[in-house]
């Protein structure tokens, strides 16, 4: 989580490198566009990357996770610089996130306690042990599998081996049901099929081609979400796009 906080690449893509406190927002003299809150991280932070859509967060956490994160930015942006933290346009003020206050003043370490509460909530042990089971089970796994798994998440503080561990150990990935459940999706089958062959890449560019007529371009994905591994996004009835895992 720290490592995407505080990716130039994140930071950009969410616009949390413009994000600042209301009160650091004045325009100057020469400047068009008045910056200030902006709640884009925040939301996919909790939605995405930790608790799930429905991990029990509202938009009151989406504005106070914003909040905190005022300040993490980019340093000289259009000259490819990395992360930094400038705590002129921090919000100061108290938060609260989840129920946990965060005092007045913390500066860069809001941001950082939050990371710290969404890691180790219940509702993050939870989704990332489903998007897990849902990758390499089925596109519908089993509840007491997940559950077994967000055990393991909580009980190891976020070890995902030990996740990996307790589903690779389960009966309900060796079960009947899970076998050949998951078909690879167009980026996986171009790969494997070059390592598979040992094959010689001179150029690239004939495999993104292929790619984009499976219809998982590189880098095109809009939406935050990513491409779905879902098999009704890669098969129909009538033409099967991918290769059986398994």
């Amino acid at each position: 989580l720290l490592s995407t906080a505080e990716s130039p690449a994140m930071l950009f893509y969410l616009d949390n490198w413009q994000s600042v406190a209301p009160d650091a927002a004045a325009p100057r003299a020469n400047q068009k566009n008045k910056r200030g809150l902006n709640e884009n991280y925040g939301r996919e932070l909790l939605e995405l990357h930790t608790l799930g859509v429905d991990g029990g967060y509202t938009q009151k956490d989406v504005i106070e996770v914003a909040r905190c994160f005022t300040g993490w930015t980019i340093a000289n942006p259009r000259k490819g610089g990395g992360f930094e933290y400038n705590d002129k346009v921090h919000d100061k003020g108290q938060k609260i996130v989840l129920g946990h206050v965060i005092p007045a003043g913390g500066g860069m370490n809001d941001g950082l306690e939050v990371l710290q509460i969404l890691a180790q909530h219940p509702s993050t042990a939870h989704f990332i042990s489903l998007q897990l089971a849902r990758r390499f089970v089925a596109d519908d796994p089993p509840p007491s599998l997940v559950n077994r798994m967000a055990q393991a998440f909580s009980k190891s503080g976020g070890d995902l081996r030990q996740v990996l561990e307790t589903m690779l150990a389960s009966p309900e990935f060796w079960s009947q049901g899970a076998y050949h459940a998951k078909i690879k999706t167009p980026f996986e089958l171009v790969v494997s099929t070059v390592r598979a062959t040992n094959a010689n890449v001179e150029s690239a560019f004939v495999l993104g081609n292929e790619l984009q007529k499976l219809g998982e371009p590189l880098y095109r994905k809009i939406e935050p979400t990513g491409y779905s591994s879902s098999n009704a996004e890669w098969r129909s009835e009538e033409r099967r796009v991918g290769k059986e895992c398994r």
